[in-house]
């Protein structure tokens, strides 16, 4: 996909040239507020005591997936499936961190890296139903007491949407028996690394699996469309997280736990419209609050249960109580904002996703630094103001063919995607939203999920053919950041 240069002044130019006046507008003041964001608040005080960090997950960066017992996970067989992944590529080497995660270690250390949010591939620790694997365990050892000897804090993800295959054969996520597997899995790592590490986090995204799984098609196990089986799989994620949270309690009380929710700021494509609002609002519902709303509130959005209720599992609020028992922290996993408009024969949702005229565009989505505003104040403003990181947070560069002229490790582009988003969560922050850390994605360019290797994410540029690992320019600006408490200029 063509990368289109996003600077403000063609940006600019783009609203002038295909906006309304209210567009216009709306473009016009979102920049002056990312301006002031930038300019205006002490970010040296604000970020004292503030957590730098950087994110990954396992089946995108460890490769060699089978190796010391595991077993295969969805992600390793779909990915081996004809026309899932783009150009045919998969993740059986990826980044070899399995083997190289001294050396990834170095990187963060010399960087200046906090806190290390990785999480653990589940076919590794319990290749079969039941039977826990050693060898799968000692690498996580490793990793972990690498991460201490350089004083960076390990934060770990339990599920990352690896899942073993065989729990896919048992019916996965649709069935509720299935629960018990995943909550011996996260009990045995609380029982065996819970020593050394204090911060955890449950699931990852349960949003984008359950919605790649069972209505785009792009993720396993690669269905389209099954609404029901979507409800399904989102509440018992739910639940699933709600009794590993109760497990914690028992194993590690004075540890920290949370979950890393991925969401997205909905808007109307033409906010002037009534339609276009209404469907923003169901989307809004559909991608973000169906799954935190449970966890802080306990209880689904009403609209989701007026109009799409008839999906969600037979006698669901009786879970809901142990669906919200409580956190320590909420994880918010930001990358776009996305423009909806009324669909009337796209089913149940009437919705339809589309380029916002008024937005930049990177090589996979429309973003706006306003959108992250807007997901952290509401946190403070609807939710209680819970402790909260952002988990997730970057930028996609496709790397073209490699010429003379052409400097593959300036990565402008990304820099100024972060100055803003870092400029505006520090401004949130200010506001009183209790947000206590930053984790970047990614360290390295690793396995885009569908994407293959096409999309580029990583401070640190990987040559997948030699493994090289070079320090790209947002490397070393991120550096700066972190060193000084104050964000570099581009």
């Amino acid at each position: 996909m063509a990368l289109r240069k996003a600077g403000r002044s063609s940006g600019l130019r783009e609203v002038i040239r295909s906006s309304s006046p209210a567009q216009f507008l709306f473009c016009f003041f979102k920049n002056l507020m990312i301006i002031s964001t930038l300019s205006d608040i002490n970010t040296a005080a604000i970020t004292k005591d503030f957590l730098w960090g950087v994110a990954s997950s396992s089946f995108q960066i460890e490769g060699y997936p089978l190796t010391d017992g595991a077993s295969p996970s969805i992600w390793y067989n779909f990915s081996h499936e004809r026309g899932k992944i783009h150009n045919s590529e998969n993740a059986d080497l990826a980044c070899d961190h399995y083997h190289r995660y001294s050396e990834d270690i170095g990187h963060m250390k010399e960087i200046g890296i906090g806190a290390y949010r990785f999480s653990i591939a589940w076919p590794r620790i319990f290749p079969e139903p039941g039977k826990l694997n050693p060898r799968g365990l000692d690498f996580y050892r490793r990793l972990v007491d690498g991460l201490l000897d350089a004083g960076i804090t390990p934060f770990i993800t339990i599920f990352h949407w690896d899942a073993p295959q065989w729990f896919e054969d048992l019916g996965g996520f649709l069935q509720r028996k299935n629960l018990d597997h995943f909550i011996q899995y996260g009990r045995s790592l609380f029982e065996t690394l819970g020593d050394r590490v204090n911060h955890w986090i449950t699931l990852n995204e349960p949003v984008f699996f359950a919605l790649c799984g069972y209505i785009l098609g792009n993720g396993p196990p690669g269905k389209r469309n099954q609404f029901r089986q979507m409800f399904t799989a989102a509440h018992h994620q739910l639940l699933a997280h709600g009794r590993l949270v109760q497990e914690f309690r028992d194993v590690l009380p004075s540890g920290a736990i949370g979950i890393a929710e991925g969401q997205l700021w909905a808007t109307p494509l033409r906010p002037e419209n009534k339609r276009d609002r209404q469907t923003a609002e169901m989307m809004d519902c559909f991608l973000n609050r169906l799954y935190i709303d449970p966890i802080i509130l306990g209880r689904y959005p009403e609209l989701i249960v007026d109009k799409l209720g008839r999906f969600l599992p037979r006698a669901y609020e009786q879970d809901l109580k142990v669906i919200s028992t409580p956190l320590d922290f909420v994880g918010i996993n930001y990358y776009l904002r996305q423009g909806f408009r009324y669909a009337p024969f796209t089913p149940y949702l009437h919705a339809k996703a589309v380029h916002t005229p008024t937005l930049p565009r990177s090589a996979m989505w429309d973003y706006d630094p306003v959108g992250l505003y807007q997901l952290l104040k509401r946190l403070k403003k609807e939710y209680g103001n819970p402790t909260c990181y952002i988990t997730e947070n970057g930028f996609p560069l496709p790397e073209r063919e490699v010429k003379s002229d052409v400097d593959y490790l300036d990565d402008q582009e990304r820099i100024d995607y972060l100055r803003e988003h870092i400029g505006t969560a520090l401004r949130v922050k200010a506001e009183g939203v209790n947000l206590n850390g930053y984790f970047l994605w990614s360290l390295t360019d690793n396995f885009e999920w569908d994407h293959g290797y096409a999309m580029r994410f990583g401070l640190i540029r990987v040559d997948f053919e030699s493994l090289k690992r070079s320090w790209r320019k947002s490397a070393h600006w991120y550096k700066d950041l972190i060193r000084h408490g104050v964000l570099p200029g581009g």
